[in-house]
């Protein structure tokens, strides 16, 4: 699978969470000035967080819900010499599928591979 994250990778691009940690830095350290304010800036720093974390774990479930259920849809075709009867099959004459083809489980397996990695991530922070 092309877009793979590596085992470590961060949920946050390391530029942005070191803005972020930055920005909170500040904010800590104007306590002493500014006990309001800094207490302020720290909600907003964790809002922006939030909101960067959900947008980044949406985009990746959409990703790897496109994968697999792209694959889950395609209907594979049906040998032009072989007539699909609807005895044989469903009422639309199609064959079922006992298991799924060979290429179909390997690619539901990345995608699993790929759901446990996010999640373990995400369970990691």
């Amino acid at each position: 699978m092309a877009d793979v994250h590596p085992e470590g990778t961060a949920l946050f691009p390391i530029d942005a969470r070191d803005k972020l940690t930055l920005r909170l830095q500040n904010a800590v350290n104007g306590f002493v000035d500014s006990p309001r304010d800094a207490v302020e800036n720290a909600d907003r720093i964790l809002e922006e967080a939030i909101a960067d974390l959900t947008h980044t774990l949406t985009e990746r479930r959409n990703a790897l819900r496109t994968t697999w259920q792209s694959h889950a849809t395609e209907v594979p075709p049906t040998a032009p010499d072989t007539p699909a009867s609807p005895a044989a099959g469903t009422a639309t004459g199609t064959t079922p599928a006992a298991t799924p083809p060979a290429g179909d489980t390997e690619q539901l397996r990345l995608a699993l591979q790929d759901y446990r990695e996010t999640a373990e991530r995400l369970l990691r922070l």
